[in-house]
């Protein structure tokens, strides 16, 4: 096994139905509580959907840096998050010597066959399932899929990689840019910079542990899991450092 490497609406609530014949005052002062607490409860139901698309403006301060993210189960159920996005996701395989994957590989949950040091890295990232669909050598491109079992230690990991100042600098050239693809509960590593604005117009967002990043306005940004990072729907152009 290789490492990674640089490369719903809220439902409507309708007040009470008055049961028993009151006096007229009683009646009234009932019914401006009745519409009260419902006028509360709706402004509270509104936009508490997870699955609502994503803002443009600032959304930071949320902590958990997974709010509002779309959700993806499995390997199966993130193609048909990239394909909803138009972009092609063909070809779905868990192997990563199958035809059309990158070269270097992907990072796959550990096997027999690992050595202690490519555990260890596996344990790092917490990769609970992974896989590749599309086509590296397309204009579009192919995206490696990534399902953790916690996505704290994914995110720290990442962090811990961009940062370390005695890594290889094909990592640290990404704190600033960003490489993961976020979701609530999945990872896409895609190989193509024009697809990866696409999948950020569909509700994904990049992890970027740049301490002197700041997000230009009308762009999404959130706290991250990683400490000191943030997760955002800016895309730098590289064209542009």
């Amino acid at each position: 096994m290789t490492s990674p490497v640089p490369t719903s609406s809220p439902e409507a609530r309708t007040p009470m139905a008055l049961r028993k014949p009151l006096t007229t005052g009683v009646v009234t002062v009932m019914l401006l509580a009745a519409l009260s607490a419902c006028g509360a409860d709706s402004d509270t139901d509104s936009g508490s959907s997870s699955s609502a698309p994503a803002s443009s403006g600032s959304d930071s301060g949320s902590g958990s840096g997974s709010a509002k993210l779309p959700s993806a189960k499995t390997l199966r159920d993130v193609q048909e998050f990239i394909t909803g996005a138009g972009l092609p996701c063909d070809n779905l395989t868990e192997d990563e010597s199958a035809k059309g994957t990158p070269s270097e590989g992907f990072l796959g949950p550990a096997d027999e066959d690992d050595t202690g040091a490519e555990k260890a890295e596996i344990d790092a990232w917490a990769i609970e399932k992974s896989g590749f669909c599309g086509e590296t050598r397309s204009d579009l491109g192919g995206w490696i899929i990534y399902l953790p079992s916690d996505m704290k230690a994914f995110q720290e990991n990442y962090r811990k990689k961009v940062r370390d100042t005695s890594a290889d600098e094909g990592w640290r050239d990404k704190m600033a840019r960003g490489k993961f693809l976020f979701g609530a509960d999945f990872v896409v590593d895609p190989t193509n910079y024009q697809a990866s604005k696409t999948l950020l117009q569909a509700g994904l967002l990049l992890e970027n542990c740049d301490p002197a990043f700041k997000a230009p306005d009308g762009y999404r940004t959130q706290d991250a899991q990683a400490s000191g990072c943030v997760l955002t729907s800016y895309l730098s152009d590289a064209l542009d450092q």
